[in-house]
This record gives structure tokens, sequence and C-alpha cells, in this order.
């Protein structure tokens, strides 16, 4: 196997498994969205910077070409929307419907860039349309239904961020996570009341925010430079599998039976898509 091609299987599976933990560490946090979203922000720009620094001395840290603004832009929307709709419906729902977010990659890139999909991927898009529907089908008349469309569209946001870095495999992007967050923090502190938090609250966003954040972004960001955005989106259902069990076994939350029949035929219809792709 090319070992570029391992390390960034090896690279992204690591940023996932890691990324399992934010769902549950934001439910732990007893703190508004956006107050959340100033800290998460501002240290995921200060954690990245230090690394760019360590690891690419004399390279800039602010990028201002249309790729990096593009990428920062995107992954901002992505934060936003995640964290707020973790407040507004399951986290199995959450994560779920961000799980179909290789096969939106899918549409971007056919819009955006020309990449041509099989047949048997659009296919895969309308099966798992269907299981992010019966996801949704019981928050039409509740609230839950703010938070699913805030999921569906981060997982939106998610996904037009790694066609953009495929797109630019070429170059390192992880200077973008900096303005990124940057930009995070500064929409949050018009909402926000950073110095609100109490207690055990800022434990859990440290360890969040320095540790789990930075470093399950970085890995995953470094993934598109070395396999297929396709392939990194199917990475992606480990934290589908691995975030909602965290949060049933620390906190009780349990999922609902719709969101696992919908997500059980969701990741079903992408692992078979995926292996169907990779036998060809």
């Amino acid at each position: 196997m090319n070992t570029e091609y391992l390390k960034g299987l090896l690279l992204t599976s690591l940023g996932v498994l890691v990324l399992s933990f934010d769902a549950l560490l934001i439910r732990l946090i007893q703190a508004e969205p956006f107050s959340l979203l100033f800290w998460r922000g501002l240290l995921l720009a200060l954690m990245v910077a230090l690394w760019c620094r360590y690891r690419y001395p004399g390279k800039p840290l602010l990028n201002r070409d249309w790729a990096s603004i593009r990428s920062a832009a995107f992954y901002s929307i992505c934060s936003i929307l995640f964290v707020t709709a973790v407040h507004h419906t399951s986290v199995a729902n959450v994560l779920v419907i961000i799980s179909a977010q290789p096969l939106f990659a899918a549409i971007i890139a056919r819009l955006f860039i020309g990449e041509r999909s099989a047949p048997i991927t659009w296919i895969a898009i309308v099966i798992s349309m269907l299981g992010i529907g019966w996801v949704m089908k019981d928050s039409w008349s509740s609230p839950n239904l703010q938070g699913d469309l805030m999921a569906l569209f981060c997982g939106i946001a998610l996904a037009a961020k790694f066609v953009n870095d495929r797109a630019e495999k070429h170059r390192n992007m992880t200077p973008a996570l900096i303005t990124s967050g940057l930009l995070v923090s500064l929409t949050s502190l018009f909402f926000a009341s950073p110095l609100a938090l109490t207690g055990a609250d800022w434990g859990w966003m440290l360890l969040l925010c320095v540790i789990v954040i930075p470093t399950a972004f970085i890995l995953i960001t470094l993934g598109p430079t070395r396999i297929s955005a396709a392939e990194v989106g199917m990475l992606m259902l480990l934290e589908t599998a691995c975030g909602p069990l965290l949060v049933w076994l620390f906190i009780g939350e349990e999922p609902s039976l719709a969101a696992l029949q919908g997500g059980a035929l969701v990741i079903i219809t992408l692992l078979i898509h995926g292996y169907i792709r990779w036998k060809k």
C-alpha cells in the first residue's frame, strides 16, 4: 500500500476517534452555546498557531488566498452549527445527519470542481437521504427540528470544506484553522458571556478546546492531502458510531429508535458504497 495513502488513512482515523469525544464534552459543559463557541474558536486558533509555528517555522500563520478563506469560512459555519445543534436535539440525531456528508461532498465536487461520481454514488445518496428523513421524522412537530436542520447544514459545510481542501491537496491547509477559530470567536463574542463558566465547566472546556478539537482537526485536515475527500467522509462514520455511544455510556442519553434505524441505514449504505468503490 502507498505509504502516503496509509499515513493519510491513519492520521484521519485517529483524528476522528479523538473527535468522537466532542459531543460528550459539549453536553458536560453547562454553558450556553455561544460562550462555549467563543473559547472553542479562540483556543483552537491559539493551539493550531503554536503547532504551525513549531511544525512549519517561517511560514505565514494567516493566508489570504481564496482557498484558505473558503476553508476557514466553511469550518466556522460547521463549528457554530454543530455546537448549537447539539444543544437543540439529540447527539445521535446530529451525528447521524452529519454522517451523510460524504454524499454531500459528491454533489458539491460535481457542481464546483467537475468531479464525476459513479452511478452507485447517486444511488447511495438517495438511500442515505431516506435514512436521514427517517431520523428526522419525529422532529417535524417538535423543537428538535431546529437542531436537526442545523446538523444538516453543518454536514453540508463540512463536506464543502473537505472538497475545498482536496482541490488544494498540493498545499497544507492547516493554517486555515487559525483563521476559522478567530472567525468563530469574534462572531460568538456578540452573543456570549465568556466568563460565565463555573466550576468543572472550565476543566471540560479546556480539555475540549485545548486538546480534543485542535488535535482532531489538525489530523483530519492533513487527511485530504493524502486520501480523497470521500474517503475522509467515510472515516468520519467512526464518530457517528462512537459519539452517541460515549454520550449514552457517560450521561445516559439514549438514542431514539428512529435515530438507530435511520443511522443504521445511512452507515450500512455508506459502507457498502465504500466497499464497491474500493473493489473497482
